[in-house]
């Protein structure tokens, strides 16, 4: 049986191989890469970069908006005022960007979300609550996202509303 087998592989084997027969074949590969064509159209320059040092002690603070001149302040005076009511939650007293959103608890819908201080103390915060020291309302709560709206002054005498969203980070490890 084995050596019925063994015939039957090899007569199979030579089937396969190829004699010279495949003339059309290699004629067909040779004209098709003769009439291929490479389109590609030439990249654009490479911008050139210049680099500008920071020099803390003389500019300005990037990340802080500027302050404004007397005359300057003059020119928007009839813009939109936040309330000048005093803090009445903990949460206000801290900058939005200290603030980490740890979860969620509630049903679908009727979320709370749970909001943990720099003290470490852990906040259930629900939708129209005031966050941060730039009065942030909360707009909405999902399973990973918290978003507020803030109002930031924007050195004129006027204020600017920003749209905040703070992410549910499952990758963080615990405090030690």
């Amino acid at each position: 049986m084995r050596v019925i087998f063994m015939a039957a592989g090899t007569l199979l084997l030579t089937a396969c191989m190829s004699d010279g027969r495949n003339d059309d074949l290699e004629r067909f590969i040779v004209k098709t890469y003769a009439s291929a064509k490479v389109t590609a159209t030439p990249l654009p320059p490479e911008p050139t970069y210049f680099p500008v040092p920071f020099s803390p002690g003389v500019d300005t603070d990037p990340f802080v908006l500027p302050s404004a001149t007397e005359e300057e302040k003059l020119v928007k005076g009839d813009c939109w005022q936040p309330d000048g009511l005093p803090l009445k939650d903990p949460l206000e007293s801290y900058e939005l960007s200290s603030l980490e959103f740890k979860g969620v608890i509630g049903l679908p819908g009727s979320y709370w979300a749970l909001v943990a201080a720099p003290d470490d103390t852990i906040h259930r915060v629900g939708l129209g609550r005031v966050l941060g020291n730039n009065r942030g309302r909360v707009d909405s709560i999902s399973q990973h996202t918290l978003s507020i709206t803030e109002h930031l002054p924007d050195g004129l005498g006027c204020w600017q509303v920003r749209n905040v969203r703070l992410a549910l980070n499952n990758n963080q490890k615990g405090k030690q």
